[in-house]
């Protein structure tokens, strides 16, 4: 076991951006996963994650159903597991907070876009994996 600090993981998370983010369905217990970026907007302090879509997918459905929820990352020999809880943001202050240029390729009217939404994933547990080490922590 290897100890790494929450600042630590956090930049990694930073780094990787794109995130393999799942969600209980509702369906007799059935997950589901999909690729998110984090934009690289994710707290030292907490290890929180920030992720843009929009409410016409199956997602936002998702975590009205159950907050709980993860993500995984993965770069060259890091391995990281994260397990929380998802909130949704409509509003536009919080949006604006969190939004970066960058997402225009994605979102082609920006803020504006219909159905715009944020899911805060606020961990409860994180284990990483690199080479040999190993650890875990509990933000």
């Amino acid at each position: 076991m290897s100890d790494r600090s929450l600042a630590q993981i956090a930049e990694k998370l930073k780094s990787i951006d794109v995130a393999m983010l799942v969600t209980k369905t509702g369906e007799e217990g059935a997950i589901a996963a999909r690729p998110m970026s984090n934009n690289k907007d994710v707290s030292e302090s907490d290890g929180t994650t920030f992720h843009f879509a929009t409410d016409d997918g199956r997602i936002d459905d998702d975590l009205k159903r159950s907050d709980e929820c993860g993500a995984t990352y993965t770069s060259g020999e890091f391995y990281c597991s994260v397990q929380g809880t998802g909130k949704l943001h409509r509003d536009r202050a919080t949006l604006e907070k969190h939004w970066v240029k960058d997402l225009e390729k994605w979102f082609e009217n920006g803020l504006d876009t219909d159905g715009l939404i944020l899911i805060e994933v606020s961990p409860r547990r994180i284990a990483w994996w690199e080479g040999r080490e190993q650890g875990g922590l509990t933000p």
